[in-house]
């Protein structure tokens, strides 16, 4: 609960420093609005005591010296007025004297005091002596009231609310003495003094507002000055220009002790020289930019035309520093008048300068050359018109690395790409990064296209020896694509781009290749170009269809499951292959949202058939790694309502290589789906890696089975049986895929293969066609792997 004695006093003060304040006053802040109050404060200071002692003079005189017998009153309104006249007179020469406000709350609550105080002592001299005067001395009184109020207004008008105070209580006390004479006198005298009062309010205001103006005009003078004086002590301490001057030849007559201080010289020893011989005193012509500088400024004074911004290197006390001169002729009509400029020490702008043009050049990482330099250099050498060849070279699965040990290791690695690139380039030939990790190569003093090729493996074989990075030996690859100009291009950007389709293809090829431009592969751009918009086409009018394969339990016959396979329905080409456009799906993202409808339509196909046949799915490591696969896995099987366990998902093994993809599988089969390696024995899968991911089957590549026919020896046979044996060893299932003949289908059997897909039990079928191929197939509903 608050103080009851803290609020009133709270109350008084908020009222008082209202009473001090104008309204425009609002907009200032608290810092100006302080500065100006005390400077109305200062000027009620100087001019209050001594406007109110001189009215106490004349009013004490006046009263004492009225004929009218007033008794007492005569003596004790002047003493009161004196007393009051001295201790208010006193408080305020002292404010003056010391110039500053310690308290401007205390000094606002005694100019109220001092305001109340006088205008009731001047009402109450009105009201007392009205009555009891003659008209002579009314009047006398009368004028000598008015011109103290007039007085008393002067020193208050910076308050427009102490001016108010002032002039409503002695108006109060003038108008109460008027309204004892008769009618109707009363009213005229009451009526002008509103019309004064009136009239004297608004010229205070007038008047208040221009002292306002100068007040405000006076701080902000203030203000400027001492921003003035900052600068200029500034500029002071530690300014880096200096004056020079000489006469009309050239020669140095007026020296400064900044200039002498500059060239590190006594002022005596610079004095009659020419700026010329001075500046190659200090070394300005040891360097190109310097002797050109200096080249201009003696044509500059020889034909008398200014000069701006001259830079020159020099060295002064054995310190290299830079110097920008600048000058001009003169005034006058005589050449006497010599020459005039500034001096300028740049030389921390000059290196910060130098040090951002390098930055625009260079990668900051690597140290090589960045894309603009890289095509600055390269422009430079097609302009000579020489044979260009250029080479683009990426780092194969570079991002492994980023997400497996981190990108500060991947930063590592291209800084050493970076060295090993740069320690094996011949002093023609230019290198730069183009960003990420691809990097760029040119030179023009080739022209035999097997050296070309030489030269690039030479740089290829720099990445044979591991990096020894975090303890570890990384073993890096890379794939290089090249092409040259004016064979394959026109133009530099067309030459970037016909470098990029090369090395486009030696990804394709395996990685870690190096393949030349040819026409083929721009045709190729331009169909998967065209195969791009035809998908987002074919996708938004659902031109994909799936088609069914059956698989069949090699030792009783019984059809066990269906792979879905995707098919389009070109309007003009007919129907294509998965092969002809899931590269440019993948590449896209496409493949995302075609495989969310795969999905879908494969699940609800499968609730139609026996609740022991299965439906499997291809899936591409861009959906294994899209946000969200396996939440979107679930919420279809939830909503076609299939048991996960009738779901099988396919994977190819060359993709299966990521902890990320390893873990997303996982969850895959915690839901209970199937997971089976497709194509096994064509990627880089071993033992190990097998063991290690949440397997049920192991489809074996047809590769394994089309030689069966054809082998007399039984190679193909022995190698089929010990991959069966190891998937056994695993635990899993496996599928023989390609399955045509009736040889191989005994074969895969006698190995121990449990299910066979191929043609020779049936080529791919539509959904609708389904339930008739399981009536030809007795025991379809009944068998399980």
């Amino acid at each position: 609960m608050d103080d009851p004695a803290v609020v009133p006093r709270h109350r008084v003060v908020t009222t008082v420093r209202r009473l001090g304040r104008r309204g425009s006053d609002d907009h200032l802040s608290d810092y100006d609005r302080h500065r100006l109050l005390n400077r109305r404060l200062e000027f009620t200071a100087r001019v209050l005591p001594w406007a109110f002692l001189i009215a106490a003079i004349a009013l004490s005189t006046i009263v004492v010296l009225l004929p009218a017998d007033t008794g007492m009153f005569r003596w004790v309104w002047p003493s009161v007025v004196a007393v009051s006249s001295i201790a208010f007179s006193l408080y305020w020469l002292g404010r003056s004297r010391l110039g500053v406000s310690e308290s401007q709350t205390t000094e606002l609550v005694v100019l109220t005091i001092q305001v109340v105080v006088w205008g009731v002592l001047l009402a109450c001299l009105a009201l007392m002596l009205f009555p009891i005067l003659d008209p002579g001395n009314e009047l006398v009184l009368t004028s000598t009231l008015m011109g103290g109020i007039a007085v008393g207004v002067f020193p208050t008008l910076m308050f427009r609310g102490f001016t108010l105070i002032w002039i409503g209580l002695v108006g109060f006390g003038l108008a109460g003495g008027f309204w004892t004479e008769p009618e109707p006198s009363r009213y005229v005298l009451i009526g002008v003094l509103v019309i004064f009062l009136v009239s004297l309010h608004s010229g205070t205001l007038l008047l208040a507002n221009l002292f306002e103006r100068r007040l405000r005009a006076e701080l902000i003078a203030e203000d400027e000055r001492d921003l003035v004086e900052l600068l200029l002590n500034d500029l002071e301490d530690g300014a880096q220009d200096w004056l020079w001057e000489t006469d009309s030849r050239g020669v140095a007559r007026t020296v400064s002790y900044r200039f002498a201080e500059q060239v590190g010289l006594p002022a005596a020893h610079i004095r009659g020289r020419t700026m010329h011989e001075i500046l190659i005193g200090i070394g300005a012509s040891r360097t190109d930019e310097g002797r050109k500088s200096l080249d201009l400024l003696a044509a500059n004074f020889q034909a008398g035309t200014a000069f701006r911004d001259l830079t020159m290197q020099v060295v002064v006390r054995g310190d290299t520093r830079w110097w920008s001169m600048s000058g001009h002729p003169g005034s006058g009509e005589s050449s006497d008048y010599g020459w005039r400029g500034v001096g300028s020490d740049i030389t921390h702008s000059y290196h910060q300068r130098q040090n951002i043009l390098r930055l625009a050049e260079v990668d900051s990482l690597t140290g090589l050359s960045n894309r603009y330099s890289f095509n600055a250099q390269v422009s430079s050498l097609l302009r000579d018109g020489r044979r260009v060849w250029l080479a683009i070279l990426d780092l194969d699965n570079f991002k492994s690395i980023n997400d497996r040990l981190g990108h500060h290791v991947g930063d590592d690695v291209l800084r050493d790409v970076a060295s090993r690139i740069h320690g094996v380039l011949r002093s023609n030939e230019i290198c730069g990064r183009l960003g990420g990790d691809e990097f760029a190569i040119a030179f023009d003093d080739i022209e035999d296209t097997d050296e070309v090729k030489d030269r690039f493996q030479k740089i290829l074989d720099a990445f044979e020896r591991p990096f020894a990075l975090v303890g570890n030996q990384i073993r890096i690859r890379a794939s290089l694509g090249y092409g040259s100009l004016p064979d394959d291009a026109e133009n530099l950007e067309e030459l970037m781009i016909v470098a990029d389709l090369a090395l486009y293809h030696a990804k394709e090829s395996g990685r870690h290749q190096i393949r030349a431009f040819d026409v083929a592969l721009r045709d190729r751009a331009t169909g998967r170009a065209r195969a791009l918009l035809d998908l987002r086409r074919a996708l938004i009018d659902e031109e994909f269809e799936l088609v069914y394969q059956p698989q069949v339990s090699a030792g009783t016959g019984v059809v066990v499951g269906f792979e879905a396979l995707l098919r389009w329905n070109h309007p003009t080409s007919g129907l294509v292959s998965p092969g002809d456009f899931i590269s440019v799906a993948e590449e896209t993202g496409l493949i995302v949202p075609i495989g969310a409808g795969v999905l879908r339509a494969a699940c609800t196909a499968a609730t139609s058939w026996p609740e022991d046949i299965r439906v499997a799915v291809n899936v591409s490591q861009v959906q294994l790694r899209s946000s969200r696969y396996v939440e979107s896995v679930r919420q279809t099987l939830e909503e076609v309502n299939l048991a996960p366990e009738r779901l099988e998902i396919e994977v190819t093994e060359s993709l299966v290589i990521d902890d990320a993809d390893r873990d997303v599988l996982v969850q895959l089969s915690a839901l209970g789906i199937a997971i089976a390696m497709d194509d096994f024995g064509t990627g880089f899968s071993s033992v190990a890696s097998l063991s290690r991911l949440p397997l049920d089957r192991l489809k074996i590549d047809r590769a394994f089975v089309a030689p069966l026919d054809a082998d007399p020896a039984r190679s193909r046979f022995a190698v089929l049986r010990a991959v069966i044996a190891i998937a056994k060893s695993l635990g899993l299932d496996t599928v023989a895929e390609g399955v045509e003949t009736e040889r191989q289908r005994a074969m895969v059997t006698e190995c121990g293969c449990d299910v066979i897909q191929g043609y020779l039990e049936g080529v791919p079928i539509r959904a609708a066609e389904i339930p008739a191929y399981l009536h030809r197939h007795p025991g379809a509903r009944a068998g399980e792997v």
